[in-house]
């Protein structure tokens, strides 16, 4: 989906990216929380929500084994299943 965007679009929405400070606030959360995540994601790694999941006490992570970053679309009747559960 995002590869058919302008690279310049992608570009500029990139820029912020290099200077986010991202996880110092993950173990303040103390609210039950689903992460699901394609293990075959280009655009985001897997290893990201790996490391939310450790970050986040509470936390539930559920791998999508056939999925990238559309798991909602690559395995709809999992990701339903698994949020229905939650």
């Amino acid at each position: 989906m995002g590869l058919r965007a302008a690279s310049w679009s992608t570009i500029a929405i990139a820029k912020p990216w290099l200077v986010e400070e991202l996880f110092y606030d993950l173990p303040m959360i103390h609210v039950p929380t689903l992460v699901m995540h394609g293990i075959h994601d280009q655009v985001c790694p897997y290893a990201l929500d790996v490391t939310l999941h450790a970050e986040i006490k509470s936390s539930r992570l559920v791998p999508f084994e056939k999925s990238g970053h559309g798991l909602l679309y690559d395995e709809i009747d999992k990701f339903n299943h698994e949020l229905t559960k939650y």
